[in-house]
């Protein structure tokens, strides 16, 4: 349930994250920078609509919600405009931009013997950017965008990649995500899994989609991991 503080099985040397709604917040300039270029393009955005998208590939977020297909001239347009002005909102909040307890939640991990990674929806240019301008980017061994494997979230080839670039099996893996995929991405790669209540997706249907446990705080996160048990202990 949410609050628990330990996570079931082999000590995981490796914590896979997801990037937007788990270590940065940033679901609410996602959702009004998407909003402002729909408006824009003579479409009446629905906020909740364009929030529950949150953490899915850009080119299928614009295709859904401009209702065309995801290669038409118009999601082009509209994601290279999204680019500039979402990356002009990350340059603008830097540090700023992460949740709190990310700094030295991080750095207790890497203390702790952990290798971080990241496995996220956004490419993987852009998810380098992002760590890069939250002064962020030394503390991940791994990062893998939806452009890095195949198939993206839900399925385990994201997480299956981090895994094998940090240089573990996937029993040895935890992931960390906000987002129902996040979660079902990790059930698929065979790894454990915490659910963050704080980012997109609430409690009860990140259990649903088979968290281990849920946590409300990156602390939390981090005690989580680091409070790993055998199973049945």
């Amino acid at each position: 349930m949410a609050g628990t503080t330990a996570v079931p099985g082999p000590v995981r040397r490796g914590v896979i994250f997801d990037l937007d709604g788990t270590v940065a917040d940033t679901a609410p300039a996602i959702t009004a920078v998407t909003a402002e270029i729909l408006t824009g393009m003579g479409r009446s955005p629905v906020e909740s609509e364009i929030r529950a998208r949150v953490g899915r590939p850009l080119d299928q977020n614009f295709a859904e919600l401009l209702g065309v297909p995801p290669g038409h001239q118009d999601v082009t347009a509209a994601m290279d405009h999204y680019r500039r002005l979402f990356g002009a909102h990350v340059r603008s909040r830097g540090r700023g931009l992460l949740f709190p307890g990310v700094v030295s939640g991080l750095l207790q991990l890497r203390e702790g013997g952990r290798k971080l990674g990241i496995a996220t929806s956004k490419v993987h240019a852009a998810a380098v950017r992002t760590v890069e301008l939250t002064e962020i980017r030394d503390q991940f061994d791994a990062i893998a965008g939806h452009d890095s494997v195949p198939r993206g979230k839900p399925h385990p080839d994201m997480a299956w990649k981090v895994a094998k670039d940090l240089g573990l099996a996937p029993r040895e893996c935890v992931v960390v995500g906000d987002g129902i995929g996040d979660i079902e991405m990790g059930v698929a790669a065979g790894m454990a899994t915490i659910g963050v209540s704080y980012g997109v997706a609430g409690a009860t249907d990140l259990l649903a989609a088979g968290a281990d446990t849920v946590v409300d705080s990156f602390d939390a996160v981090v005690t989580a991991v680091l409070s790993s048990v055998p199973a049945g202990a």
